[in-house]
């Protein structure tokens, strides 16, 4: 069993003749007191940055070595979102981040943190360097993205669940304890407020099941996802390049996944304003914002960053005894609760007369509609059910209102896209 620990000194899982020596920063966090995962010494916290001749050259050459990739993989850590307005951990005082000096730094100086600079992370939009992995992606250039981030960003952004390992967990993401059911959901998960109890107070929705749900954040002390950990391993044996985007490394086991690269004599880059304990055995460092150094490789692979939309994907079930309306995760069937309140009208046509079954505001999953007695429909005799959909309106999306046609038993999937103040069905 895998737990979430630091250690600054050096990786502590593999055989150890296989470890590779870390450089060693002198402030090692202590090991308890509400500052325990801060660096404390003010040299390992300084932030470095190349020159802009230094770095085109480093761009250039790492979009050599994309393009050449057989099996790259991607490795972020907090600092690929802190463009999006959510601070970091360990970034010190005097950062040039717009976000200011990171979580544990604040809590270490025992100072309150300026307003108006950071953004909830249910409001944050995936910044260019998000988008730009969900481009490489699509490209087949990245074969998988491997996380720490507990911000969502990477799903949000359109990457395929099957194609992202969150080793820390998802706000948005909670599972049963009996059958495992995951369930995506628009509003942090955790309730709890002990560190180590992560019962949200729900339960599945299979009535079979019933299981008490928890919220998928991984704290210090805890087990990882043996899932997305064992898959984020098995791709770094295969990998010959690994691209490290806002991470310190310095978080077991989750840093052994880079260190996996070292060992295996492949191409490592970290691209971080802090220096890291792998930075001097990587192939590349790269000090420079994330953004600057994905737009530049976007550019030198001749790909556009696509921009961020927000998707909705939902099912409309109809059987002779009700409607369910259900949001989906976009790229599975994963349930996701992204809707506030549905207001639905059902009728249906029989000879020429339009006859009203039954009209709900539904407002508390499951979202259905039990009709009064068993229906039957056809080309001829369809359900006509008319549609508002309230939405959470993180991203201030409008309702939305469309009608559909229902001539026979089963399920209908729909895709909303939403652009700026519209929606497209």
């Amino acid at each position: 069993m895998l737990v979430l620990i630091i250690n600054v000194f050096g990786l502590n899982t593999g055989p150890p003749e296989a470890k590779p020596t870390s450089d060693k920063p002198t402030g090692k966090p202590s090991p308890g007191g509400r500052d325990h995962h801060n660096i404390k010494n003010e040299d390992d916290k300084k932030e470095f940055f190349d020159s802009p001749e230094e770095l085109e050259q480093k761009i250039d050459l790492l979009a050599k070595w994309v393009r050449e990739s057989k099996h790259c993989v991607m490795f972020t850590g907090a600092g690929i979102s802190t463009s999006t307005g959510i601070p970091d951990f360990r970034s010190g005082m005097n950062t040039v981040l717009k976000t200011g000096p990171g979580l544990w730094e604040i809590q270490a100086k025992g100072v309150a943190r300026q307003p108006g600079k950071v953004t909830p992370m249910l409001k944050a939009i995936p910044s260019p360097s998000h988008m730009a992995i969900v481009k490489l992606h699509k490209e087949g250039l990245v074969k998988l993205t491997v996380s720490q981030n507990v911000d969502g960003l990477h799903l949000r952004s359109g990457i395929p669940s099957d194609e992202l390992a969150e080793l820390h967990g998802n706000t948005n993401l909670e599972k049963c304890t009996t059958c495992g059911a995951k369930y995506l959901r628009d509003f942090d998960t955790r309730t709890a407020r002990k560190v180590h109890d992560h019962l949200t107070g729900r339960s599945c929705d299979n009535i079979k099941c019933c299981g008490l749900l928890v919220d998928s954040i991984i704290n210090f002390g805890e087990s990882l996802p043996d899932d997305d950990l064992i898959k984020s391993y098995q791709e770094a044996e295969k990998s010959d390049l690994m691209i490290v985007l806002g991470s310190s490394l310095q978080v077991y086991p989750a840093a052994d996944i880079p260190a996996t690269v070292i060992r295996r004599k492949q191409k490592l880059v970290i691209c971080n304003l802090q220096k890291t304990p792998l930075s001097s055995q990587s192939s590349l460092q790269i000090h420079s914002q994330i953004d600057t150094v994905m737009r530049g490789l976007m550019e030198r692979l001749g790909l556009e960053i696509p921009p961020f939309r927000v998707q909705r994907r939902f099912a409309v079930e109809t059987s002779q005894d009700k409607m369910l309306i259900q949001g989906l995760d976009i790229q599975c069937n994963t349930p996701y609760s992204f809707l506030k309140q549905v207001s639905l009208r059902v009728s249906q046509e029989i000879e020429g007369t339009k006859k009203i079954i039954d009209e709900k505001i539904l407002s508390k999953e499951p979202l259905e509609m039990c009709f009064r007695q068993s229906l039957s429909i056809s080309e001829t005799t369809p359900l006509i059910a008319e549609l508002e959909f309230g939405f959470q309106g993180h991203y201030g999306e409008p309702s939305m209102s469309f009608t559909h046609s229902v001539t026979s038993f089963g399920k209908a999937l729909f895709h909303a896209e939403y652009k700026i103040g519209r929606a497209h069905v």
